[in-house]
């Protein structure tokens, strides 16, 4: 999720307009030093240009002073010679002065002053040509007019020499002042330059510098919602893990409801529920999830570090380098063991095995929703474990551990309903230790009390496992079993006399007497079909029994007939 806020657009915005700005001003500021360069140029070139003229004016007073010279020594060499072709050569020259005035007049037009100096050359030129033309040998020559033309000549070469090294200077200035513009300019675009890029580079740092404030705000922001998101999930699991762990019926239910919910929210993991047994000395794998291969089923209380801190506990490098010992093989590197505690009693804990580093790293910043978890779990068995044995108090007997006479009517009146519906047939037996009484009396009550331990073990030795064995009251049994036929029951009737007859108890390194018991057998529906009559039925047949001698089998149907 990335967000845009209100100062970001306005910051943007900025950051364009001095871009634009920016833009324009480097425009115009070319524009300037292009019309600067211009004009340097232009200066120069008209300096140069000036120069220039000046030099072809010297270059034509030079033309000029060399036509005078030829035409006075032509002349002075025509009076001694007398030759026409002399004449001719004078004349020539005299033409070619006068026009070589001509074109110098033209060249100084722009100046006054060489313009009158230049007009009295070309008068001089014109006066010296007319003159020639009547020349002969005897006349004399016009020096005169040489003489003006040398004098304007030489002051056009003074003026014009003195004006070149003006212009030449001034060339020089202008040069200079070009140069020093041009450097000034440089300087002053490279100062431009700097400051434009000087002030778009600390834009552009700064704009850095928000988008980086700006992506960890939204790393930060995107953190926080996964973290919330997250923290929703978990939520969700642990308040469906509470209200599955309310709908379990015993402590199995709710260790394989605990594992199932570990193992959603720590996906990748393996583990398993581990509770302490009755004994208080073993601890035995009741739920698992992910296949923890390495964990033993069943080991001792000390095996587990976290069992004897009493605490949540991470194996893991870095962390601590002390195994726990309830490991096949080779330990794992990454385990977390969290104590199983509730209404101050420890029922046991759940183990965490992480495959790698990154999954321990998950599951530690999952541990305190996986301790909620764990807290849930322990109260929900605790709860179970105490219904479990408020119900065990209920239903058993204290002494024999089976099943008493309120919940035997229950239960024969429930099998008796049954059996009406699927038209089988069902036995009770009842049962009586003989002449338990000299037990007590003879080795006391302590010794009584072994005898219906051992009594009750023979039982349950002896009985299917769906048979009901229930203490009646004081010496006296009832054993239901469904779904046997009459000859099935007397031949169970008959085996529970003989292994009773087989116990041989001890009380205090003495050896007892022999213990025997009488049996009475009713048989459901063919003696009676109502619990009580059923019950009377056998109670009058163990009577029967104990009348015959005891230690014996009586069953209703053969009272009756005898």
């Amino acid at each position: 999720m990335n967000l845009v806020y209100p100062n970001t657009i306005r910051k943007r915005s900025s950051a364009v307009m001095l871009v634009i700005l920016a833009a324009l001003g480097s425009a115009a500021f070319i524009c300037a030093g292009s019309v600067l360069v211009y004009s340097s140029a232009r200066q120069l070139i008209v300096r140069r240009d000036l120069e220039d003229h000046s030099n072809d004016v010297l270059s034509a007073l030079q033309l000029i002073s060399r036509r005078i010279g030829d035409i006075d020594l032509t002349i002075r060499l025509y009076q001694k010679t007398s030759s026409d072709g002399d004449l001719k050569n004078v004349q020539r020259t005299a033409a070619q002065l006068e026009a070589a005035s001509i074109q110098l007049q033209n060249l100084v037009a722009d100046d006054v002053s060489q313009q009158k100096r230049a007009n009295r050359i070309v008068g001089a030129a014109h006066a010296l040509n007319e003159s020639l033309e009547d020349l002969d040998a005897k006349s004399s020559f016009p020096v005169h007019q040489l003489m003006l033309a040398r004098e304007a000549l030489s002051q056009m070469e003074v003026y014009e020499q003195a004006l070149l090294a003006a212009r030449k200077r001034q060339a020089r200035e202008q040069s200079y002042r070009s140069l020093g513009t041009a450097i000034a300019y440089v300087l002053l675009s490279l100062a431009v330059v700097l400051m434009l890029f000087g002030s778009l580079l600390r834009d552009i740092l700064r704009r850095k510098q928000f988008e980086d404030q700006l992506s960890r705000a939204n790393s930060q922001l995107e953190l926080t919602i996964g973290q919330l998101e997250s923290r929703a999930r978990e939520a969700a699991l642990l308040t469906a893990a509470r209200d599955e762990m309310q709908l379990c019926i015993s402590p199995s239910d709710a260790h394989t409801c605990a594992a199932r919910y570990c193992e959603r929210l720590l996906t990748g993991t393996r583990g398993g529920v581990l509770v302490i047994n009755n004994s208080r000395q073993m601890v035995e794998l009741r739920a698992s999830w992910g296949d923890p291969e390495a964990l033993i089923d069943c080991f001792a209380l000390d095996s587990c570090c976290g069992l004897r801190s009493g605490r949540a506990r991470w194996r893991k490098d870095g962390q601590s380098e002390v195994h726990c010992t309830h490991f096949n093989g080779e330990q794992p590197e990454n385990y977390l063991c969290i104590p199983l505690a509730a209404q101050g009693d420890t029922l046991g804990f759940v183990y965490v095995e992480c495959p790698n580093r990154r999954m321990a790293t998950i599951v530690e910043s999952q541990e305190a929703a996986l301790q909620e978890l764990v807290e849930t779990a322990s109260m929900a068995i605790a709860g179970l474990n105490l219904r479990m044995r408020l119900e065990n108090q209920s239903i058993r007997d204290g002494l024999t551990n089976l099943f008493n006479r309120h919940f035997m009517e229950i239960a024969l009146e429930r099998e008796i309903l049954r059996a009406g519906r699927s038209r089988n047939s069902l036995a009770v037996f009842m049962l009586d230790v003989d002449h338990f009484k000299q037990f007590n009396d003879t080795y006391g009550h302590e010794a009584g009390d072994n005898v219906l331990r051992e009594v009750a073990e023979t039982f349950r030795q002896c009985v299917r496992a769906e048979d009901i064995i229930c203490r009646y009251g004081g010496e006296e049994f009832v054993i239901i079993l469904p779904e046997i036929t009459t000859s099935e029951a007397w031949e169970r009737a008959e085996a529970v006399r003989r292994k009773v007859g087989e116990i041989r108890v001890r009380h205090r390194g003495e050896s007892l007497r022999e213990v025997t018991i009488s049996l009475g057998l009713a048989m459901y529906p063919a003696d009676a079909d109502t619990l009580e009559e059923l019950l009377r039925e056998a109670d009058r047949a163990l009577y029967d029994a104990k009348h015959r001698g005891r230690n014996c089998v009586v069953t209703a149907q053969s009272r009756v007939n005898a």
